[in-house]
């Protein structure tokens, strides 16, 4: 899926797999390219969980993080070793971003300049302001929903040419980075379908109805909106709401824990901070 999207596979670090677009080759819209990647591998994983399933063989789940920068790319290191690779804070952020779906319960979050002029392309939920660990600086990060555009996912043009391992890009490029963890599914997966298609949209790893996708992002903004300005108890109605569209919403169930425990006082900025990774 990221080759069929015209990204570049960096490198496997454990679990893990690093990705970038837009290096060592110029994408047109490599946010487009990314995100929707994300989309597709989340389809994908779906159809495979069903002929796991049918063959008895566990499933799994990951969660990705996007962030678009400006950064270092080319080759890096001495001449015992060297690594065509990605550098810069941009980079970290997107694998905060990765980190930062667990306590959420998403699959994929995007920074707000991966998520910027997107906005004909996909539909994005605004998760909320947040803090990553090691940042001071506050983030406005968004969970890609679904392709709001007909064309048809990337998933099957030819591959791309291999570039030259002693190719390299400009010391700075702007790339889109995405950060895949693998973890263990659950042993039930509920509403669980193959794929989405034009009445249904995947949430986390269920097909919910477009419409009450729609009611959950209303309900869910509107909630967000009354808790940065503390008035968490209009927030949890909010919530309340959210999760009677979609019960198993990771989010929903994080803000309605918020409103619950959280006193705003008089510096209250309903920014949510994370600590630890």
């Amino acid at each position: 899926v990221i080759v069929a999207s015209k990204g570049t596979l960096d490198k496997f670090i454990g679990d893990c797999i690093m990705a970038l677009w837009n290096a060592p080759r110029s994408i047109k819209n490599h946010k487009r390219a990314a995100v929707g990647a994300a989309l597709d591998m989340q389809s994908r994983l779906l159809q495979l969980h069903k002929s796991w399933a049918q063959a008895g063989i566990p499933t799994v789940r990951f969660r990705i993080g996007i962030n678009t920068d400006t950064v270092l790319v080319g080759n890096f290191g001495c001449e015992h070793r060297i690594n065509y690779t990605v550098l810069g804070d941009g980079v970290n952020l997107a694998s905060r971003l990765e980190a930062t779906n667990k306590p959420f319960g998403t699959v994929a979050l995007v920074s707000e300049s991966t998520q910027s002029q997107l906005h004909e392309d996909f539909a994005f939920r605004r998760i909320g302001n947040i803090t990553v660990p090691g940042k001071a600086e506050v983030l406005a990060v968004y969970e890609p929903l679904y392709r709001l555009t007909s064309a048809a996912s990337p998933l099957s043009p030819p591959l791309p040419q291999c570039m030259s391992s002693t190719s390299c890009c400009s010391p700075t490029n702007s790339c889109a980075q995405i950060v895949v963890e693998v973890a263990p599914a659950p042993t039930e997966t509920p509403n669980e379908e193959t794929s989405a298609d034009g009445d249904t949209v995947l949430n986390a790893w269920r097909t919910v109805p477009k419409a009450v996708m729609s009611e959950l992002t209303q309900n869910y903004e509107e909630g967000m909106r009354h808790f940065v300005t503390g008035n968490l108890s209009a927030a949890e109605g909010a919530f309340k709401r959210a999760a009677q569209a979609v019960p198993e919403d990771g989010p929903t169930a994080l803000l309605l824990g918020l409103c619950r425990t959280e006193m705003p006082g008089p510096h209250w900025d309903g920014v949510i901070r994370f600590e630890h990774k």
